[in-house]
């Protein structure tokens, strides 16, 4: 069943009232799938529309937003971060905040991403408001006329589906990012049996209590630190892997539901490829409780005065919110892509 939220939807509503209104531009909102697009706006120019657009993602409600002096800040996987920029076409991110009647914009490119640790995030200045005083700005971003890179989503696909071949080919991306997933599990259990034979090295010690406890201890401590150092790199470098393929895959799979309804085709009329997909959402949710109770068995490990120790579990843990975050993100947009197909 789809899901509704009305907080998003005064979001929608409202953004498109400013478009309409306001700019006097064309709103066309994406009913069949909204992954990491809402909608497309289109230049008019003396009343007559320009064929320039700009694709559109709105977040609605303050819950979406970190609030600064200058502005909002918003948090974004490296999923959408991958996929916002993969698409090349001119995007710009619409923040509404319902409770003070405000709504407000930044272009969402490269150069206007930070890094912060493991996330990336966006500034959103509230000197930059959406309204008619936007036109002049984003007349300077709008796509070239005609840019086909924004057909599948005005309904303009090759009738000969011979378009649907490379769609099917990057969908095929999210069975490769599960790979990934597949390798941080043995990554995973190779650290685990690791920190399971120092622990029972630990316990020897501690029973038999040699002259030399404390080096012997420190030593433990020392190389279950360089193993699990090892494993956070190992890991976080799957997770952007991983990352990486499921974006090009989620795209594939939005223009694939956009097909599927203006075609009337079904999902499984592409094969084998599309069966193993369907079982994604559950792979990954499964995949994610073993994660996080792997995380919260290592924040209840005691470092005591082990400095290098716990530096060493403070990364795995850092590494391992990283990976809970990615997966969430997969799962639940690849269920929201579900939801609506035909």
């Amino acid at each position: 069943m789809n899901r509704y939220n009305s907080t998003e939807r005064i979001g929608v509503n409202q953004t498109e009232k400013i478009v309409i209104q306001n700019l006097g531009w064309i709103f066309r909102e994406q009913p069949i799938v909204d992954v990491g697009l809402d909608a497309i706006i289109e230049q008019v120019e003396n009343g007559e529309p320009t064929g320039k657009f700009i694709a559109v993602q709105i977040k609605s409600g303050s819950g979406n937003f970190h609030k600064t002096e200058k502005g909002l800040t918003h948090y974004v996987t490296n999923i959408h971060y991958n996929y916002w920029l993969n698409l090349c076409i001119p995007i710009i991110l619409i923040a509404h905040i319902p409770e003070e009647g405000k709504t407000y914009w930044q272009e969402i490119t490269e150069n206007n991403f930070r890094k912060n640790k493991k996330r990336w995030k966006i500034e959103i200045p509230f000197k930059q408001e959406f309204n008619a005083k936007s036109e002049k700005r984003l007349a300077q971003i709008v796509s070239d006329k005609n840019d086909e890179k924004f057909d599948v989503y005005r309904g303009r696909v090759d009738s000969d589906f011979n378009y649907l071949d490379d769609i099917i080919v990057d969908l095929k991306s999210i069975n490769d990012a599960t790979v990934c997933i597949n390798n941080i599990t043995v990554i995973m259990k190779i650290q685990t049996q690791e920190t399971n034979k120092k622990t029972e090295e630990f316990q020897i010690l501690n029973e038999k209590q040699p002259s030399n406890f404390i080096t012997e201890v420190s030593m433990l401590y020392k190389a279950l630190s360089k193993t699990m150092n090892l494993t956070a790199k190992r890991t976080e470098t799957e997770v952007e892997l991983f990352s990486q393929l499921y974006s090009v895959g989620i795209n594939a799979f939005e223009k694939l539901l956009i097909n599927l309804n203006l075609h009337n085709l079904k999902f499984e009329d592409f094969g084998n490829d599309t069966n193993a997909i369907r079982q994604v959402p559950a792979q990954m949710d499964s995949s994610l409780i073993q994660f996080i109770g792997l995380r919260d068995t290592l924040k209840d490990m005691p470092s005591y005065s082990h400095n290098v120790f716990k530096e060493a579990k403070n990364q795995y843990i850092e590494v391992l919110n990283l990976l809970i975050q990615e997966v969430q993100d997969a799962s639940e947009t690849t269920k929201k892509i579900f939801e609506k197909i035909p």
